[in-house]
């Protein structure tokens, strides 16, 4: 085996970078994980990784150096063997249109944001390129990323397989929707900057549906930055990855990788080769 093969997945170094211009002119960067070994005959699942406010901006970097790296910590994590998006919100702007510090809010009353927009038409140019299992896509993110994660998966529950939202906050109203959701979610007693009471009004509300497949762990001497401990705990990522959302299968459409400039490339290491070439040319 490769020492490319072998060596831990870093993001800053490993992600390819990308940039979404959709037809109205509005751009978004955005890094993009693709396996090592990617196979043109596999249909791989795809983790949809939403950032914080600290991270916002346009170097294509800043999105991919907190929390993140931890959900690679352990090289047999199922993630090392699926696509992972990681969008970066403009300066300025936010995943989600309402104040943090206020906690939940009503998706009737917030329309869906023009960053949330670009969040799915990146899924939907992954998604053309490459060998998606759109069974299995997943989205999770942290604080404002937290609220994202929610909110994707109120305003379009068919799409997500499961979600990991992390001191964020959503909709109870909307929780009869997110009961047919399996939800993992997490926050910190002591959090000062979004409210824990949000995380908590959620849980319970779906929970009230009598149907809801969804965990809430309150950490109880956490503060606002419990994502470390959340992502370098291998048990749920490992839950992440085993949700399946039920669709006709397909079978996978040997789609090249469009985006590295190849055309009938095969599997294995001469997919890898490649996109490291791609990458070293950035």
């Amino acid at each position: 085996m490769s020492e490319l093969m072998r060596r831990p997945v870093v993001p800053e170094r490993d992600f390819l970078r990308e940039t979404l211009t959709s037809a109205d002119g509005y751009t978004m960067p955005y890094r993009l994980f693709i396996p090592r070994d990617y196979d043109c005959g596999v249909l791989y699942p795809v983790m949809i990784f939403l950032h914080g406010s600290g991270e916002r901006g346009n170097d294509n970097d800043a999105q991919v150096r907190v929390a993140l790296p931890h959900v690679f910590d352990d090289p047999e994590s199922p993630v090392y063997n699926s696509i992972v998006i990681a969008p970066q919100c403009p300066a300025n702007r936010q995943w989600v249109y309402t104040p943090w510090e206020r906690g939940n809010y009503s998706v009737a009353d917030v329309t869906e944001s023009r960053e949330c927009q670009a969040v799915l038409e990146i899924l939907r140019a992954v998604t053309r390129d490459y060998n998606v299992d759109s069974s299995r896509i997943y989205v999770t993110g942290i604080s404002m990323g937290g609220f994202c994660t929610w909110d994707l998966m109120m305003r379009h529950p068919s799409l997500f397989a499961a979600g990991m939202p992390v001191c964020g906050g959503g909709d109870p109203s909307a929780a009869k929707t997110l009961s047919e959701i399996p939800i993992r979610t997490f926050h910190g007693l002591l959090d000062s900057a979004v409210p824990t009471e949000g995380t908590r009004e959620m849980y319970e509300a779906i929970r009230a549906c009598g149907r809801g497949r969804i965990k809430y762990t309150e950490f109880a001497n956490g503060y606002h930055d419990i994502w470390d401990d959340v992502y370098s705990d291998i048990s749920n990522i490992n839950w992440l990855y085993t949700n399946v959302r039920r669709e006709p299968k397909k079978k996978a459409s040997g789609r090249d990788m469009r985006r590295a400039g190849l055309a009938g490339v095969a599997i294995g290491a001469i997919g890898a080769a490649l996109i490291f070439l791609k990458r070293r040319r950035k």
